[in-house]
């Protein structure tokens, strides 16, 4: 492992997140994103990934624009396990306090509802519907989180 974090929870299994293995992470997501499989992320982009014995989440940071202070965020994972207060916090720490994002948003089928929960879990609003963006009547779901939603969910990060 190029590195890795101990997150131990108390009465819950332990997870770590995975840094340094962008390209192997986001195979791993996008082999468990349907809308995405063979074709990947395309473009630049980061991963970190969430683990227990096995790889168990993934999150690509992907189409960053600086210059707006935006980027997409694309997730997936096995078990709802990894979705604890303190690693969201760290998987949404990279684009927010690292690069300086202002808004980060995802895109997720508007049938995938058990995605939609996991984000609205996390933080993020219903921004709008792509109509027909996987396809004939296929549509999509934006949902962001500004960097002030991230501030009071999660912490300043200042502090």
């Amino acid at each position: 492992m190029v590195g890795h974090k101990l997150v131990v929870c108390t009465g819950r299994a332990a997870v770590r997140l995975i840094y340094g293995h962008d390209a192997e992470v986001a195979a791993w997501v996008a082999e468990n994103i349907p809308d995405v499989g063979e074709r990947g992320f395309h473009g630049p982009s980061a991963a970190i990934g969430v683990a227990t014995d096995r790889l168990i989440a993934g999150m690509v940071y992907h189409d960053y624009q600086e210059q707006f202070g935006t980027m997409q965020l694309s997730m997936a994972a096995v078990t709802p396990i990894w979705a604890r207060r303190e690693v969201i916090r760290e998987l949404l720490a990279y684009p927010f306090l690292q690069l300086g994002c202002f808004k980060v948003w995802t895109t997720t089928a508007q049938s995938n509802e058990r995605a939609l929960k996991v984000n609205e879990h996390a933080g993020f609003k219903r921004e709008a519907i792509l109509a027909h963006q996987f396809g004939k009547k296929r549509h999509a779901v934006i949902m962001r989180m500004l960097r002030p939603d991230f501030d009071r969910l999660y912490g300043d990060a200042h502090g």
